[in-house]
């Protein structure tokens, strides 16, 4: 039977964008959802999101370095002195009170990467290497050696995201390489093209046979409306988050400027009661 897989990764917490996605990929039958990691955080979804994307029965769910950091602040790894640990602790806090028990612990279980086979097609899966959640190695101008790294056995294909870019290329040998995207969270390090803000994910076609065919998506949706979202449910760092859904630049690295924020706002302070620091 022919399978119509959608594959998206990177929500960061956009529901609006989450679920124009998952509709589009409704409207052209995909018959199996892939979903790479990184979920939650910043956007203003949490327990919601994570059940909006189990409405889709994904048959693989990955966690990613968002998700790493997560766990890390429910288990009270915060730097206090940080800005940017600051940053994540307070958006976790957030989300920890939007999860129910059950969903951060179905979180916590989820691999950090899989290979699937698909009428014949062997795929590799991951967040971003096979050997970590985090770094820039595989950024779409990296060394061809980082993306031969991705396969680790006799796989066809290699999926990733985290780049938050999308990206079709080869190994070495020629195994096809691809990345669906964001689909809350778009990048390009070209401004021209990083002005589009819609929402990633790809629809990767095997035939019964194990023809492959590559369908890279890009769906409009209503920014103002998550923001709207993003407002009611009292979002921290709101005002970063619009900054973010305007023009697609964060500022989790931006530690001077979080500095400053992290103290108009007492997020410290926050912080340290909710955690019981």
């Amino acid at each position: 039977m022919e399978r119509r897989i959608a594959v998206f990764s990177d929500t960061h917490g956009n529901v609006t964008a989450t679920k124009a996605v998952l509709a589009d990929a409704m409207a052209h039958q995909a018959t199996d959802y892939w979903f790479l990691g990184d979920l939650l955080l910043p956007g203003p979804g949490a327990g919601d999101l994570y059940a909006l994307v189990e409405t889709v029965a994904p048959t693989v769910w990955l966690n990613g370095n968002w998700e790493q950091a997560l766990y890390a602040m429910a288990d009270k790894h915060i730097d206090l002195d940080n800005p940017g640990s600051v940053y994540i602790a307070a958006l976790s806090a957030y989300v920890l009170q939007k999860l129910t028990p059950t969903q951060l612990l179905l979180m916590r279980n989820h691999p950090y990467e899989l290979t699937k086979k698909v009428n014949g097609v062997t795929i590799g899966l991951t967040h971003n290497s096979r050997f970590s959640t985090e770094g820039r190695m595989l950024y779409p101008a990296g060394h061809q050696a980082d993306f031969d790294g991705l396969f680790g056995g006799d796989q066809d294909i290699a999926i990733y995201g985290h780049t938050h870019q999308q990206l079709m290329r080869t190994s070495r040998k020629g195994q096809l390489v691809l990345n669906p995207g964001a689909a809350g969270q778009p990048y390009s390090p070209w401004s021209k093209l990083f002005a589009d803000q819609r929402a990633h994910y790809l629809m990767l076609t095997i035939s019964a046979s194990g023809l492959v065919d590559v369908d890279f998506r890009k769906i409009a949706y209503d920014i103002e409306a998550e923001l709207a979202l993003a407002k009611t449910r009292g979002l921290p760092y709101l005002d970063l988050y619009t900054y973010l859904r305007h023009t697609g630049k964060t500022v989790t690295h931006d530690l001077e400027r979080l500095a400053q924020v992290n103290a108009a706002g007492n997020y410290r302070a926050l912080v340290k009661d909710y955690y019981g620091l």
